[in-house]
């Protein structure tokens, strides 16, 4: 009955999404209904765009979401929304979803106007390992040869298989690859999680092959010089309350800990590992995707 009266990522079914957690969350109701969340609403309802993860045309998605938590996490109000209606990709996946296709183009020739295209071209020589085999654009690419696909349980052993070929468990502070194993590494809303996040980019660097390229989002903000370290990563203690937590596709209930939120100092840091970084933000309306957060991070050839 639902899906007929509110067939999911539309404004109806976005509506009573809110509506319920009015009755539920009362406190939360000013910071989603506003005149600043209507607005953009109204927006992108009039707002076409051709996904480039599912190849839809059509109008997008914006999900009202809660702005006081978005403005705590340092995390852009069009980031998690913004959604296309066919696959239900956030505007975040688009950005990586640009930055994958980019970077195959310029550094291999492998030429794709969508994820979905991408499936039925890449090269078996060519090897990506895709960290977040829960989001939109991993599942798509679930059945190519040339791409691992990662989550990482703690309670189990890193390298070991989650029941799909080619799917893994793997801990990025330990990754159970030879050296020079991957052209491509993906990660998106993954190292603000890790504890100790320097340990795993060495381990990134590692497992590229020399001029292979590491392509990522993370919660980054430019207004802050230094990383805001939210939880100390070797006592594991808090250190901004409340703590920042988010969706897991582990599907824990009480979600996942966000350790930190990048700033400008990545690219520094980054640079410690091996790696040379770029910021890369990604600015395509034609594609949904309206000032997008993207680094990618190359390992030199010598």
């Amino acid at each position: 009955m639902l899906h007929r009266l509110a067939p999911r990522w539309t404004v109806r079914r976005q509506l009573a999404k809110v509506a319920v957690d009015g009755v539920r969350n009362p406190s939360h109701l000013r910071s989603r209904v506003n005149r600043h969340n209507l607005s953009a609403l109204r927006r992108f309802h009039r707002t076409t765009a051709d996904c480039n993860i599912c190849g839809h045309h059509g109008r997008l998605l914006y999900e009202m979401p809660d702005l006081e938590v978005l403005r705590r996490h340092h995390i852009g109000f069009l980031r998690e929304s913004v959604r296309c209606r066919a696959c239900g990709s956030k505007m975040r996946d688009r950005a990586l979803a640009a930055g994958l296709l980019g970077e195959l183009s310029r550094r291999f020739d492998v030429q794709a106007a969508t994820i979905d295209e991408l499936a039925t071209v890449l090269p078996p020589d060519l090897k990506i390992l895709e960290t977040d085999a829960a989001s939109r654009l991993s599942r798509r690419l679930a059945d190519s040869p040339s791409v691992t696909r990662s989550l990482y349980y703690p309670d189990r052993a890193s390298g070991e298989s989650l029941g799909e070929e080619r799917l893994l468990n793997v801990d990025l502070e330990q990754m159970p690859f030879e050296d020079d194993s991957f052209d491509l590494i993906l990660t998106t809303e993954v190292m603000e999680h890790v504890r100790h996040v320097e340990v795993a980019h060495r381990e990134v660097a590692r497992c590229l092959r020399p001029g292979g390229a590491y392509v990522f989002t993370v919660p980054y903000d430019p207004a802050l010089e230094e990383t805001l370290v939210l939880i100390d990563p070797e006592t594991d203690e808090p250190l901004v309350l409340p703590m920042h937590m988010h969706g897991d596709p582990g599907m824990r209930d009480e979600g996942i800990k966000s350790y930190r939120v990048f700033g400008r100092d990545i690219v520094e840091t980054l640079g410690r590992c091996g790696l040379e970084t770029r910021f890369a933000p990604v600015e395509d309306p034609a594609i949904g995707v309206f000032g997008g957060d993207l680094f990618v991070a190359e390992l030199p050839t010598a």
